[in-house]
């Protein structure tokens, strides 16, 4: 069974629909979600960095925000003469409207995408399910990595050390620098592309 493709009028008009209820639900019911996803986050904080037992939480501020607080495993140098003790506990925090910005593009995609046929519709849902969880592996867990990483620069360049920057801090300044907008568009193209590159094949 075939659906009709919308003409590009309409698909704009439902874009901004779809972004618009999106990121009202995000503003309702966001920390509900960054709840829901903690566990998760704590487990790709922790296999991004052994250096930490990671407990992440949502707290209710001014500005809601996804607190990660860092159990230091071992001993974490600093500079030559200065060291993390292990033990020591540490956090970061991120809003959690600015953690939900790259899921709410991913989604818009997903959902406003041309659908040909019910089958597109479910290879489409198919793949996006797991790259939901990519999206929100390679954002939030390590940004509020590259937060705590981003703390130990400035005290390394404080007492005149350069410090290696890690791969967390790399990383978060990229998503930051956009890659948080860019990560979730690529995902959602590809979700996109590939479901009806499946239809073409299945004809």
């Amino acid at each position: 069974m075939t659906m009709n493709n919308p003409v590009p009028g309409y698909l704009f008009l439902k874009v901004i629909l779809v972004w618009l209820a999106l990121s009202m639900a995000g503003f309702f019911w966001g920390n509900g979600l960054a709840s829901t996803m903690t566990p998760f986050y704590e487990f790709v904080t922790e296999a991004a960095s052994t250096d930490y037992v990671a407990a992440i939480s949502v707290e209710e501020r001014q500005e809601d925000a996804i607190v990660l607080a860092a159990t230091a495993i071992r001993a974490k140098q600093i500079t030559p003469s200065r060291a993390l003790p292990a033990g020591t506990t540490i956090s970061s925090d991120i809003s959690v409207l600015h953690t939900l910005v790259p899921l709410i593009i991913f989604l818009t995609i997903i959902l406003c995408w041309p659908i040909k046929s019910w089958q597109q519709s479910g290879w489409i849902m198919l793949f996006a399910i797991p790259s939901f969880f990519c999206i929100s592996a390679v954002t939030a867990p390590i940004q509020l990595l590259g937060l705590l990483e981003m703390g130990f620069q400035n005290a390394a360049n404080q007492a005149g050390f350069a410090r290696e920057e890690s791969f967390a801090l790399k990383w978060m300044l990229l998503t930051e620098g956009g890659g948080r907008w860019l990560i979730p568009a690529l995902f959602g193209l590809a979700c996109g592309a590939i479901s009806e590159k499946m239809i073409k094949n299945n004809h």
